[in-house]
């Protein structure tokens, strides 16, 4: 399985979240969004600690498809009267433009996945 891990799930698996590390073990390929680098690191974090321990993800970068995929969502979601953080939004975007398996503890990615079929989403518990 190919995998986005969103910044609450590398918190998890920093936090020795068990099926976090399970996930990450078993995982043929693994990104981090430079969205969830942005959001980490501006936490209570040691930054040379994490941007060694990131320096194993490959980061992926918003491109123009991403943000194309990403406004569709937010405007489908915006129609219906749900809303969600637009780093999500754009996230959600990565791993559907990448076919790529998003990873969070964060269950408003869940409203994503009941509009999007092609999203695919594993939720920490």
């Amino acid at each position: 399985m190919k995998i986005l891990l969103e910044s609450s799930a590398i918190i998890e698996y920093l936090k020795g979240n068990k099926k976090a590390k399970e996930i990450l073990d078993n995982a043929e390929d693994f990104y981090v969004s430079s969205l969830s680098v942005y959001e980490i690191l501006l936490g209570k974090i040691n930054e040379n600690k994490m941007l060694d321990f990131l320096s194993s993800f490959k980061v992926l970068s918003v491109t123009l498809k991403d943000s194309v995929i990403a406004s569709r969502i937010y405007k489908r979601l915006r129609d219906k009267g749900i809303l969600i953080g637009s780093f999500d939004i754009l996230m959600a975007a990565q791993a559907i433009n990448r076919d790529l398996t998003l990873v969070t503890k964060d269950t408003d990615f869940l409203r994503i996945k009941g509009e999007y079929e092609n999203f695919k989403l594993l939720i920490l518990s």
